[in-house]
Parts: C-alpha cells; sequence; structure tokens
C-alpha cells in the first residue's frame, strides 16, 4: 500500500464513489461542501490517499483545529476487507512519527459497532459524547482520543 498526499485528481475519483445500504450516510462526506471539500487539498490540512495496485482504496485526514481529528473514508468497492485497519494504522504511524503529534481525536457514530471496536483495539478511547447535524438529520458520536505511546 502506498500513502502519498491527496490530490485534486484524487479528489475526482473520489467524488464518483457512492455508498448505499448501512454505509449511505457516508455520502455526505463526498457532497459539494461536504468533508472533502472543506479540509483537502489545501495547506491548513493533512489529507492523504491509500492506493494499493493503483486504486485508491480510502482516504484520511488530520484536521488540526479540531484535535488533530482524524477522519478515514473507504473506497465503498473495498469496505469489509481490512483495508480500515490497515489505513488507521499507516495513519497513526504518519501522525505520530512524521507529523509529531502527541495525539490524535476522532469521532464515531456511535451506530456503527465496527468502527468502534476497531479504534478500540487500536489504543483509542472513549472521553465523550456529541451530536452533529448530518444531512439535516441530527447523529450521535462518541469522541475519542490516542496519545502517541511512549
Amino acid at each position: 500500500m502506498r500513502i502519498k498526499h491527496l490530490t485534486n485528481e484524487d479528489k475526482d475519483e473520489i467524488s464518483t464513489w457512492e455508498y448505499s445500504g448501512e454505509y449511505a450516510t457516508f455520502n455526505y462526506a463526498l457532497q459539494k461542501d461536504g468533508w472533502i471539500d472543506k479540509y483537502c487539498c489545501d495547506e491548513n490540512h493533512y489529507c492523504y490517499g491509500a492506493r494499493e495496485n493503483n486504486e485508491l482504496i480510502g482516504l484520511f485526514m488530520f484536521i488540526q483545529k479540531y484535535d488533530n481529528e482524524f477522519r478515514l473514508l473507504i473506497n465503498p468497492s473495498c469496505l469489509s476487507k481490512g483495508y480500515g485497519k490497515l489505513i488507521t494504522n499507516e495513519a497513526l504511524e504518519l501522525a505520530f512519527k512524521e507529523l509529531v503529534f502527541s495525539e490524535v481525536s476522532l469521532i464515531v457514530r456511535q451506530n456503527h459497532p465496527v468502527a468502534i471496536k476497531l479504534y478500540e483495539k487500536l489504543g483509542f478511547k472513549r472521553v465523550g459524547e456529541t451530536t452533529q447535524t448530518l444531512n439535516d438529520e441530527e447523529m450521535e458520536f462518541y469522541k475519542m482520543i490516542k496519545s502517541k505511546a511512549l
């Protein structure tokens, strides 16, 4: 797997992704003015694409103004294949070694037990809850934090 800064060409490719079924709520990130538009491909945020065999299998970012908040999207054609764990591990290594963050935060939907379990296995701890409005619908999230291992 290769990790590199996300480009505008990558954003164009990502704009063709479409989630369905239980993952349909992830489409908000891809919409015009969604978090891909807001936080990718500018000098104020850290956005990366993950490629395997020349296919963009996912992306991740760290938003500094939100306590180095980690966000992750997996290509819909690559879901349930272990890429979430693989990319998150790579992202955390980059965050703590290259970007020299002392901690990384994230929010995860409370109704997404697979992601919650993954983040807990990777050392994230629940530190609170928050509600956000996505597509005019209120959603409950857990806030989680992982500190740099000493």
